[in-house]
């Protein structure tokens, strides 16, 4: 079983800034608005962080 996870990694202009997995997202939006907040032009990547149980 697998729980679907994804990544976002936050930055503005190049500059890395934050990066996390979760599974819900409103947690993200959440988060990224909280950082956008003061850093307006924020760039953010989204990728599949779903780790797959191999038993």
């Amino acid at each position: 079983m697998a729980l679907q996870m994804t990544r976002y990694r936050v930055e503005d202009d190049g500059e890395f800034l934050d990066e996390f997995s979760t599974n819900a997202p409103d947690f993200a939006e959440e988060r990224i608005a909280r950082i956008r907040k003061y850093r307006p032009g924020l760039t953010v990547t989204e990728t599949d962080d779903t780790h797959h149980d191999t038993n």
